[in-house]
């Protein structure tokens, strides 16, 4: 009798890990980030981020796009944020790739912010030729920063200078290019004064361990937050050289702070447990 219990609690959790949990509307997932303590009495910048969609049939379908993207700009960020892994990392027999990046990009067209949209490329864009999603998110009015950065006016004479990093993972797409893509000092080449606040795109968080010395704030996706989370212990491990602490939240580090977002779609199995779809809302007093 117990064993049989056991078979159908593990079987019934099972099928909501594939049939459920997935499919849930993304969860809003709230930061705060004080780069200067003085602006605290200010309206912060609000920022939403999105990452890993990974989108294939039937998981992350461009109607569900859609429903994010509205979800998105129900939420009236000043700037919106796409951290990559916009292809599907999900193959037969688990899910089926989309015709083109265009049936993906195009619910970008309709995202909504008044200091832009912009975007990194993930290591999956790579593993399918990169150039096509630049070319899909630039014809839907995403800004595509490849190590580059760009000085973002806030309020007033403010701003602060966003730069965007190229995939870490270079070495794993060799079809398309050998070595890694990043360059993490030709973005910050580019900032042209040391006032202003740094925010930082990359796909992988990787990065950070280099980063934090010289940016406010870094922003990432690809860790899924393990995709598969287990109560005390978290998740099990994560594509990503960093320790599995990082999967997921919020982590300061000298004086710099790294978030790491859970992301949208799934990779390797369509499976997510205790770690539901997520969009990042950050707040940022700078």
């Amino acid at each position: 009798m117990v064993i049989a219990f056991i078979i159908i609690f593990i079987m019934l959790l099972g099928i909501y890990a594939v049939f459920v949990e997935p499919w849930l509307p993304p969860r809003i997932t709230r930061h705060k980030v004080v780069v200067s303590p003085e602006a605290l009495g200010q309206k912060p910048l609000q920022i939403v981020v999105m990452t890993d969609l990974h989108a294939c049939w039937p998981w992350m379908r461009p109607k569900r796009i859609t429903r994010i993207v509205e979800r998105v700009n129900s939420l009236e960020p000043d700037l919106i944020a796409l951290l990559g892994d916009y292809h599907t990392a999900l193959h037969p027999p688990f899910a089926k790739p989309l015709a083109s990046a265009a049936a993906w990009a195009q619910p970008m067209r309709h995202l909504k912010a008044p200091l832009g949209v912009f975007g990194v490329l993930g290591n999956h864009d790579w593993l399918e030729g990169g150039e096509e999603a630049r070319e899909a998110l630039e014809a839907s009015g995403v800004t595509v920063l490849e190590n580059r950065a760009q000085r973002v006016s806030t309020r007033g004479n403010s701003h602060v200078w966003l730069l965007g990093l190229d995939d870490q993972y270079g070495e794993a797409c060799q079809l398309h290019g050998a070595g890694r893509r990043d360059d993490l000092e030709v973005a910050l080449s580019q900032v042209e004064d040391d006032s202003a606040p740094r925010i930082l795109l990359a796909h992988e968080p990787d990065i950070f361990l280099d980063a934090k010395k010289s940016v406010d704030l870094t922003v990432s996706g690809h860790t899924h937050g393990g995709q598969v989370r287990l109560p005390f212990i978290g998740a099990l491990t994560i594509p990503s050289r960093l320790d599995r602490k990082y999967a997921k939240g919020a982590f300061e580090e000298n004086g710099s702070t790294l978030i790491v977002g859970s992301g949208l779609g799934c990779s390797g199995l369509p499976i997510r447990f205790l770690c539901p779809p997520e969009l990042l809302l950050i707040e940022i007093y700078a």
